[in-house]
């Protein structure tokens, strides 16, 4: 048995005894198998803020991690290759893609650049919020607070 890119298939990378026992399992067993090795899997990667951190080229600002992807705010290097704090700082959303080859590398999207990095967080919840909002939208909390970061 192969799979589609002519490589042995997964299974057959695996030792029989253990996929004799997954083929005995029931839905609801092969459910949680299914949670725990993903959840393996995730313990055993490199998190997502020290892969970009390791990647990144420019200035990071943050890093607001949402697990399967990451909000980075970044100074992007200028023509010279140097950065400038007349650059304007940029919004990227970054997440781990898997190629053809099955390896996996992170996925850079571009969201625009950012005209002002001052932002108000919610107390209560942590989260982003337009700095216009008196309330919450996230958790209805009214204790929101203006920071500045460059």
């Amino acid at each position: 048995m192969s799979d589609s890119v002519g490589g042995p298939a997964p299974s057959d990378r695996l030792p029989d005894t253990l996929i004799e026992a997954v083929d005995r399992l029931g839905m609801s067993e092969l459910r949680a198998l299914m949670s725990h090795v993903e959840q393996r899997i995730e313990s055993l990667r490199t998190p997502l803020s020290e892969e970009i951190e390791a990647e990144a080229a420019g200035e990071l600002l943050g890093i607001e991690n949402h697990g399967v992807y990451a909000l980075v705010r970044m100074r992007p290097p200028g023509p010279d290759g140097e950065v400038s704090e007349a650059e304007p700082a940029s919004l990227y959303h970054v997440s781990r893609e898997r190629g053809l080859d099955g390896e996996e590398s992170l996925h850079w999207a571009y969201l625009g650049d950012i005209r002002n990095t001052g932002r108000v967080r919610c107390k209560n919840c942590g989260r982003s919020v337009d700095e216009t909002v008196a309330v919450c939208p996230h958790c209805g909390s009214e204790d929101v607070e203006h920071t500045e970061e460059h």
